[in-house]
């Protein structure tokens, strides 16, 4: 009876994780690929004004590679949110362009506290992460060394231009398996449908996140965001973010779009 339980309680761990069924197709959608660009966002924090600057910008002239896609980005905090809550980070993602699905990506991030580096590896069975925290203070510095045996699994930028990609009809659901620094997650996407916000069209998609266990592969929730988070695309040719509203571990936070530029 023990071995035949042994057995059973064996099978049940290999089966695959009931969220397998709903993963959206990995082949992009039909739409365009994005044009090489800059994005500039100011950020809120709490309702206060001008928190911070973000920056993304897709293929930039001096950070080209041949055959691939690059995205980079730099972040900070600003004024009275700085003093609150220092923050700064900067991140570079390299994607396939064919099937938008991300090979490297590394990202350091600082706040008052520590420096933590992460760098992650995508291949066609697994993704590898190395983390490396550095305190600024005494402290000894941490590395954690992870591997994940799950695939596809897109990293902040690629999982973005995936679901760009797809047609977005209202109700449509994407859902993806992201893995944006040391820990897998399960990105699912609902287009809410059309609508005007910051006065031009835009679509509406309402996005959330739980973790999965990377040994298990079970589900379970994601602490550090509230609830539904909001994004709106541009209902154009672009389809660029043009804000997003998120509660987050921090507070409420918001990123609004104030310069785009073609590079």
């Amino acid at each position: 009876m023990l071995w035949l339980a042994a057995c059973a309680s064996l099978q049940f761990s290999d089966a695959a994780p009931a969220w397998q069924n709903q993963l959206t197709a990995p082949v992009p959608g039909p739409w365009s690929a994005i044009a090489p660009s800059s994005l500039d966002f100011e950020v809120s924090w709490k309702g206060m004004l001008d928190s911070g600057r973000l920056r993304i910008e897709f293929e930039p002239k001096d950070g080209r590679k041949p055959g691939l896609l690059v995205v980079r980005s730099s972040a900070a905090s600003r004024g009275p949110a700085a003093a609150l809550f220092p923050y700064r980070s900067n991140f570079w993602s390299e994607i396939h362009p064919e099937s938008l699905r991300p090979q490297f990506f590394h990202s350091v991030e600082t706040d008052r506290r520590e420096t933590v580096t992460s760098t992650t590896r995508h291949f066609h069975d697994r993704v590898e992460s190395v983390e490396i925290t550095e305190p600024l203070g005494k402290g000894k510095t941490k590395r954690n060394d992870r591997v994940f045996k799950f695939s596809p699994a897109y990293d902040i930028f690629s999982a973005m231009l995936h679901v760009r990609s797809q047609a977005l009809v209202a109700g449509e659901r994407i859902t993806l398996v992201v893995h944006p620094f040391d820990n897998p997650y399960l990105l699912n996407v609902r287009v809410v449908g059309r609508e005007i916000h910051c006065e031009r069209r835009t679509i509406r998609l309402g996005v959330s996140m739980q973790k999965i266990d990377r040994d298990t592969l079970e589900l379970r929730p994601y602490k550090k965001m509230k609830r539904e988070a909001t994004l709106w695309l541009s209902d154009d040719e672009e389809r660029i973010p043009v804000e997003l509203r998120a509660a987050i571990f921090i507070g409420d936070v918001r990123a609004v779009l104030t310069d785009f530029r073609k590079l």
